[in-house]
């Protein structure tokens, strides 16, 4: 139990990070590259709006006045932007064009790159690692198209860079939440160790006054005779014997997973055929009808008595609980490596939202506590510390039709 929680302990904390992180640096590179096209974009309008050239100005940054271009560049601009534009005719040929502000690129590969700007339904956009924009004048067409090499390339190595760094900042928390995890979680073992602890040794010592309760009713009944009184005495004690029973071997299965070594074949078509068939007896005394769907030759590995009670610990709640439609169908059979059990029951008028709180200790779908079944709320727990101490998995489903469903799979 504690180790599991401490696994999810872990991976919800790493879980956590990691979302947060992705999301902390999505957005910020999402932001730095909106924030590059919009910067270019503004570039490419500026020299739209001045055929193609970047306006000539002293740029002071004090003056109130300033232009939208005085407020966009600096003098450094013209001489960093790597551009060029081009006109096309309708034809999409190329008429006059401006490439002294590029080195390395040639009129092939403009020729082709303005081809597939044309080809393009969007005005703005990427190409390569160009940023163009598209304008259409009275007889042509022209296109700018920024180089962006160095700012895309930028990005990337801040990209790469914070992913590495992300990595690595999961990586060094998960050493030191393995390292500090079990600290962290050593008041709740501490609390959980005394909680079973107190039960068993609460079981233990309430084991003597039951006892001397039963011994003293015996010996008035064979006194004074048998009496209703006497015989509510017996029942109870009786009851409450069982109950201290299971508490003290439910706080034992706690924290007990059992080793290979432990584990022995078991035939499990032969327990749940015979305890169906030791069931019988008290479901037709109730009008219940039991119906099986038992596969042959069906093992598992595990503990027998375990076994043996898990399954008498789901015919019983089947009894206890059935409707007036009194139906249980037991099936068992194989899923691959694995062995399932289904039990089932007709039981009307539960609550769906209700249904995944049944494994939860004394817990009563009857919230009145009528003890006229004779249960106390602790079987099913019983019934779940057993799958998860052999490393299975034990399910409820309510359906449509009013059905209830334990399924386990060993």
């Amino acid at each position: 139990m504690l180790k599991k929680l401490r696994i999810r302990f872990i991976l919800l904390a790493i879980l956590s990070m990691t979302f947060t992180l992705i999301l902390a640096f999505t957005v910020v590179n999402i932001t730095l590259r909106v924030r590059l096209a919009e910067r270019t974009d503004e570039i490419i309008d500026i020299l739209h709006e001045n055929g193609g050239y970047f306006p000539m100005f002293n740029h002071t940054g004090s003056d109130d006045g300033d232009s939208r271009e005085q407020r966009l560049l600096h003098n450094e601009i013209p001489f960093q932007t790597r551009y060029y534009t081009a006109y096309l005719d309708n034809s999409q040929t190329i008429i006059k064009g401006d490439y002294s502000h590029v080195a390395v690129i040639n009129i092939d590969t403009i020729i082709d790159q303005t081809q597939k700007i044309m080809a393009k339904e969007k005005d703005r956009g990427y190409i390569d690692n160009y940023r163009y924009g598209k304008f259409n004048t009275d007889d042509c067409v022209m296109i700018i198209s920024v180089d962006c090499r160095t700012d895309i390339s930028t990005l990337d190595t801040l990209l790469t860079i914070t992913l590495v760094t992300i990595f690595f900042c999961i990586i060094a928390v998960f050493v030191i939440l393995i390292a500090l995890s079990g600290k962290m979680l050593r008041p709740f073992a501490e609390n959980r160790e005394k909680q079973r602890r107190f039960i068993t040794d609460a079981g233990h010592e309430l084991k003597t006054p039951i006892a001397i309760i039963q011994s003293n009713t015996e010996v008035m009944e064979m006194i004074d005779g048998e009496s209703k009184w006497l015989t509510n005495i017996k029942q109870q004690t009786v009851r409450m014997n069982k109950l201290v029973k299971d508490l003290i071997e439910l706080s034992k299965m706690d924290e007990q997973v059992l080793s290979e070594k432990e584990k022995q074949k078991i035939i499990f078509s032969e327990i749940v055929l015979n305890s169906v068939e030791s069931f019988r007896v008290p479901s037709e005394s109730k009008g219940i009808t039991i119906k099986e769907e038992i596969a042959p030759h069906v093992s598992v590995m595990g503990d027998l008595e375990d076994i043996i009670r898990l399954v008498g610990i789901l015919l019983d709640n089947a009894i206890k609980y059935t409707d007036d439609r009194k139906e249980i169908q037991v099936k068992l059979f194989p899923k691959g490596k694995k062995a399932v059990l289904s039990v089932s029951n007709t039981c009307k008028g539960l609550d769906k939202k209700n249904v995944a709180k049944f494994f939860d200790r004394f817990y009563r779908s009857d919230t009145s506590r009528n003890s006229n079944t004779g249960g106390y709320g602790i079987g099913l727990s019983m019934a779940q510390a057993i799958i998860q101490n052999h490393r299975g998995k034990l399910t409820v489903n309510y359906t449509d039709d009013e059905i209830i469903i334990f399924t386990a799979e060993l």
